[in-house]
C-alpha cells in the first residue's frame, strides 16, 4: 500500500458506504482484531481535523474492541469481495473465525498498532478521538421505529484520519 495525501481521495463517499461498504477494524496486537461491514459514516471535518465517523452497536461483538482501541480503520475493498464483505457483515467473530471463512487477511501496523484488510483497495487508518452513544429518545419516531425498535442503540466513533493508503496497483480506486 502506498501512503497517499488525502486529497487524492475523489471518491463519492455516499456510494462507498451505501453501495460498495467499508470493513471496520478496530484491536490491537495484545486484544487481537475484529471487523464488522460498514454502510453507515462518512468523512468530514471536525475539531480542525480531518475525521471519520463510524456507527457501530453496541451489541456488535466488534463493539468491544473499538470501546478499547484507538486504532480503527476503514477498508474499501473492489466489488469481487461481494460475498466476503456479506460474510464480514452477517457473522459474528465471537462465533466463526471470520477472517478464515469469508478469505480476506489482514495486514498489521506496528507503528499504528492497527490493522487493515490486506485485500482493500485502499483505507483510512484512524486514531479514536472521542465516542458517545447515540440519545435515541431524542430522535424522530420513524428513525426510532425503523431502527431501534428492538435493537440497541449505536455508538458513534469520531476518528481522525492519520493516513490514506492506496494499494500500488491501483489506477483509479474503482
Amino acid at each position: 500500500m502506498l501512503r497517499k495525501d488525502l486529497k487524492d481521495y475523489s471518491e463519492n463517499i455516499f456510494e462507498e458506504l451505501q453501495n460498495k461498504f467499508a470493513i471496520v477494524t478496530a484491536g490491537d496486537k495484545t486484544s487481537g482484531f475484529n471487523a464488522l461491514t460498514a454502510s453507515w459514516g462518512g468523512i468530514g471535518v471536525l475539531w480542525s481535523k480531518k475525521v471519520a465517523f463510524v456507527f457501530i452497536k453496541k451489541n456488535r461483538y466488534t463493539h468491544q474492541f473499538t470501546e478499547k482501541s484507538l486504532a480503527i480503520t476503514l477498508s474499501f475493498l473492489p466489488d469481487r469481495y461481494a460475498k466476503a464483505k456479506e460474510i464480514m457483515g452477517t457473522t459474528s467473530g465471537k462465533d466463526v473465525d471470520k477472517w478464515k471463512l469469508s478469505g480476506l487477511h489482514l495486514t498489521y501496523d506496528p507503528d499504528f498498532d492497527g490493522a487493515y484488510v490486506t485485500e482493500a483497495d485502499y483505507v483510512f487508518k484512524t486514531k479514536k478521538i472521542y465516542a458517545i452513544d447515540l440519545a435515541v429518545e431524542s430522535l424522530p419516531e420513524e428513525i426510532k421505529k425503523r431502527y431501534y425498535r428492538t435493537e440497541p442503540e449505536h455508538t458513534m466513533y469520531v476518528c481522525e484520519i492519520k493516513q490514506f493508503l492506496v494499494k500500488e496497483d491501483v489506477d483509479e480506486i474503482h
